[in-house]
């Protein structure tokens, strides 16, 4: 009877923990990766195109300042509109620095850095059926330890939802910013990710509602054009 109890309770285990590993393996499936589509050519500006969604080409500066005047001094700041799904939002994105957000709220990882930390900044606008719920993603660098455990690294967040945003380096080398990869994550599930550059990738879970994988695509466009 003692050696069944055991045999029971490693079979509990081993299931606990197939269905941990497989709840986030599950989003980087075949099934659930998005094509990327780069448009590059001598006589027209970038585009990207993934799963049903385009960007526009980019639009160097501020496009609504009052929107992002809490940022007095944006770096490198651009626009462009994310299409697909009968939806055309407005994306903004700059960089600036932590202390921008002196006077704003910001999950505990932003607490104990250096107020000149870096910050990568994107606000998008609302969807057709939500045109006045804006979000905005605050996104800091990573080191290679944190890399390596898939630790977070920013926010995806609306007035009433956050999206929690960790960056990984799976699919490169161990201790190295190769190829890394943004995950999206509502409720502890990963829900989306992207991995920018020469080479870009993107997964959206099949599961994710309609209204989020738009705000979802418009942050992961603001990731590819970064």
């Amino acid at each position: 009877m003692k050696r069944l109890s055991v045999l029971l309770l490693s079979l509990l285990c081993a299931c606990t923990t197939t269905k941990h590993v497989s709840s986030r393996d599950a989003l980087y499936s075949n099934e659930q990766e998005w094509k990327v589509k780069i448009r590059d050519g001598w006589l027209s500006a970038k585009t990207i195109a993934f799963g049903p969604y385009t960007t526009s080409s980019r639009k160097n500066g501020v496009t609504d300042a009052m929107a992002v005047s809490f940022i007095k001094d944006p770096k490198n700041p651009f626009s462009f509109y994310t299409t697909g799904n009968d939806e055309r939002i407005l994306v903004q994105t700059m960089n600036t620095n932590l202390v921008a957000f002196s006077s704003r709220p910001l999950p505990t990882l932003f607490n104990g850095i250096s107020q000149d930390t870096p910050i990568y900044y994107t606000l998008i606008n609302g969807s057709g059926n939500d045109p006045l719920k804006r979000w905005e993603m605050v996104l800091r660098t990573s080191s290679y330890m944190e890399l390596n455990d898939n630790k977070p690294a920013g926010i995806l967040r609306s007035p009433t939802t956050d999206i929690r945003i960790t960056a990984h380096n799976r699919f490169g080398k161990v201790n190295s910013y190769e190829k890394i990869c943004y995950e999206f994550q509502y409720r502890g599930q990963p829900v989306a990710a992207v991995m920018p550059g020469e080479n870009p990738r993107v997964w959206v879970s099949k599961d994710t509602d309609a209204a989020t994988a738009k705000t979802l695509a418009a942050a992961i466009a603001a990731l590819l054009l970064k």
